[in-house]
C-alpha cells in the first residue's frame, strides 16, 4: 500500500503544526544546504514562525546581515494588536532603526563624495582639454597670421591666382611725397577675365601720411574691382599695417573715412583677402605709382 498523500491546508492542532513546522523547517534547510554544494548557488533562506521567531540559512550570499531580534519585533508590530509589545522591545527597535539610519546615511554621503570627486576630475580633464583646444586655435590663428603678413614671393602670387580659384589679383602701391603732401597710386589688376581693368595710375594731393595714401590706394582698388564686377579678389600692399586692419576690422582715427568704405564694399566680394607683399615683388605697381607721382609735381610746377 503506498504512501497516503497529505492534503495542504492549516493543521488545526497547534501542537502537530508546531512539529510540522519543525521538522519541515529542518528538511528546508538541508534542501538548501544541498543545493548550494551541488550547483555552487548562492542561497539565503528566512523561515518565520508563527510565534514570530525567525530562523535564517545563507551560503555564499555576501553581505547580508539578520537580526533576528529585530525580525522578531519588525513581526509584532506588523500585527494589527500591538498592545503586547513591551517598551523594552520598542526601545531596541528604535535603536537598531536609529542605528539603520546612521549607516544609511554613512553610505549615502560616502556615495555623494564620491560622485563630487568624480565631478571634480571630470571637470579638470574637460578645463585641461579646453586649455589644450585654445593653445591649438591659437597656434593655429597665429599660423595663418603669419601666412598673411608673409611675404609674398611671384610663384606664391601665382599660385593665389590660379585659375580654377577664379580669383583676382590686385597688386597696389603708393607713392608719397612727405615735402608736399602728394602722392601717386599705382594698382596691376591680374587674373583671367574676360573683361580687363586698367591699371590704376592716379595722383592725389594733400595726403597726410603714408600709411593715409596707401590706405587710399586700397579703397581704390576694392571700389574699382566691385564696379567692375569682381567677386573674388586677393589686393596685395607694402603696408603691413594696413593689412592687419581689415582682419580686426578695426580702423585708426585719421583713416576712419577710408576704411568705414573698404568695410562697406567687403559684402559685395564672395572672397577676399589682403596680403603683404614686398616692394621686391611690387615693383610694376610701385613704377606707376611714381610715374602719377612725377605727374603731379610736373603739374604742380607748372601751374604755379
Amino acid at each position: 500500500m503506498g504512501r497516503k498523500k497529505l492534503e495542504i491546508k492549516p493543521i488545526e492542532n497547534k501542537s502537530s503544526r508546531q512539529v510540522t513546522f519543525s521538522k519541515r523547517r529542518n528538511g528546508l534547510i538541508e534542501k538548501a544546504r544541498q543545493l548550494s554544494v551541488l550547483c555552487d548557488a548562492s542561497v539565503a533562506l528566512l523561515v518565520v514562525s508563527a510565534s514570530g521567531k525567525l530562523y535564517s540559512f545563507s551560503s555564499g550570499v555576501k553581505g547580508i546581515r539578520v537580526s533576528c531580534q529585530s525580525m522578531n519585533i519588525c513581526s509584532k508590530l506588523e500585527e494589527s494588536n500591538v498592545d503586547n509589545v513591551s517598551v523594552g522591545s520598542l526601545v531596541q527597535l528604535e535603536e537598531h532603526l536609529e542605528n539603520a539610519l546612521s549607516v544609511t546615511r554613512a553610505r549615502k554621503t560616502e556615495l555623494m563624495l564620491k560622485l563630487v570627486e568624480n565631478l571634480k576630475e571630470k571637470e579638470k580633464l574637460l578645463e585641461e582639454e579646453n586649455h589644450v583646444l585654445a593653445s591649438q586655435m591659437e597656434k593655429s590663428n597665429l599660423v595663418r597670421a603669419e601666412a598673411d603678413y608673409m611675404e609674398v614671393s611671384p610663384g606664391q602670387i601665382s599660385d593665389i591666382n590660379l585659375p580654377a580659384s577664379g580669383v583676382k589679383l590686385f597688386q597696389i602701391y603708393a607713392a608719397w611725397d612727405s615735402s608736399s603732401g602728394g602722392c601717386g597710386i599705382g594698382g596691376i589688376f591680374s587674373g583671367n577675365n574676360l573683361k580687363r581693368i586698367p591699371n590704376l595710375s592716379e595722383p592725389r594731393s594733400h595726403v597726410s601720411s603714408a600709411l593715409m595714401a596707401e590706405a587710399i590706394a586700397v579703397r581704390l582698388a576694392v571700389v574699382t574691382s566691385v564696379y567692375s564686377n569682381v567677386r573674388s579678389l586677393a589686393v596685395l600692399t607694402d603696408s603691413l599695417s594696413l593689412v592687419s586692419l581689415p582682419k580686426k576690422e578695426a580702423t585708426q582715427p585719421e583713416l576712419f573715412g577710408i576704411m568705414f568704405d573698404i568695410y562697406h564694399a567687403l559684402s559685395y566680394f564672395d572672397r577676399i583677402s589682403f596680403h603683404f607683399i614686398s616692394r621686391t615683388f611690387n615693383g610694376e605697381a610701385d613704377l606707376v605709382a611714381k610715374s602719377a607721382l612725377t605727374l603731379l609735381s610736373v603739374n604742380s610746377s607748372v601751374g604755379g
